[in-house]
């Protein structure tokens, strides 16, 4: 797997016991190695599917609130995993933040399902691990404006469509922190990169992410995107007004130009791609 981001390379092991013919930078996907992420490693429990997707679809779809503390009891034993394997000692301290969800959103749907899951991770991580001080952190990163859901969006549209939109309003929490970012489904990895790249910048020092759930690659790739090379393609995220700003007009004529060169699909074919993304992570 991708040491960064955990994609599968399609390698049986890169296990520290055994000998890897592969170089470090041959233990990175394409994606981290052409724009390495703002964040140290991404992790999750499984894969988005069976089961686990319909737990995931029951607490966010469905309402199902005590879903949450399954579904962070499974992410407990990902994160146990992941504080055992780092040697960053601030990790065992780390400022535990969950992806937010726009005030319009969370006020219609009436909680953020990645904040339930991250109080109930905690509290299973700290019961297990009693010397362990992860703490919650609500309202260390924000969302500022809604955006179109990231369903059905190519990767390149995922990530224009997340630029300016988290901002961290309390730098000196932040500062000089480890944080462990929390999310249901890790699927491009366009909300990890822009919620890591805001917490950096307001001072972080590193970023773990860790999401219940992440699909195979072949389920969430658009099929009729013409895709922008990741390093024409460079992600950032302002924080202040003028670059928000600046960053809204790129993002428009970024959906415009991509927009201008897909080719037409008869009907089926997109109700198709419609099916397959419906119930992506947003």
């Amino acid at each position: 797997m991708c040491l960064r981001c955990s994609e599968d390379l399609g390698v049986a092991s890169f296990g520290a016991t055994q000998i890897s013919p592969f170089k470090p930078a041959d233990q990175l996907c394409q994606p981290c190695r052409l724009a390495p992420p703002p964040f140290q490693r991404a992790v999750a429990y499984g894969g988005y599917a069976g089961n686990l997707r319909s737990l995931i679809h029951a607490l966010k779809y469905d309402g199902m609130v005590p879903v949450a503390e399954r579904l962070g009891g499974l992410l407990a034993e990902t994160v146990l995993n992941l504080l055992a394997e780092t040697s960053n000692d601030g990790i065992n301290e780390a400022l535990v933040v969950p992806v937010p969800m726009h005030a319009a959103k969370r006020k219609q749907r009436g909680f953020n399902h990645a904040e339930l899951i991250a109080k109930a991770t905690v509290k299973t991580v700290r019961s297990k691990k009693p010397g362990c001080s992860l703490k919650m952190a609500e309202g260390l990163l924000e969302r500022r404006r809604a955006t179109r859901s990231q369903a059905g969006l190519s990767p390149n549209q995922r990530r224009a469509n997340l630029r300016g939109v988290f901002f961290a309003p309390d730098p000196e929490r932040l500062s000089g922190r480890t944080v462990l970012l929390i999310d249901d489904i890790y699927t491009t990895g366009a909300t990890a990169r822009a919620c890591s790249q805001a917490l950096r910048k307001a001072g972080a020092v590193s970023v773990y992410v860790a999401t219940v759930a992440r699909p195979q690659r072949e389920i969430f790739r658009a099929p009729h995107f013409e895709e922008l090379p990741m390093q024409e393609d460079v992600a950032f995220w302002g924080n202040t007004l003028g670059e928000l700003k600046a960053t809204a007009q790129q993002s428009s004529s970024l959906d415009k130009g991509i927009s201008a060169r897909q080719q037409p699909a008869n009907q089926s074919t997109k109700n198709r791609g419609r099916d397959v993304f419906r119930q992506s992570h947003d």
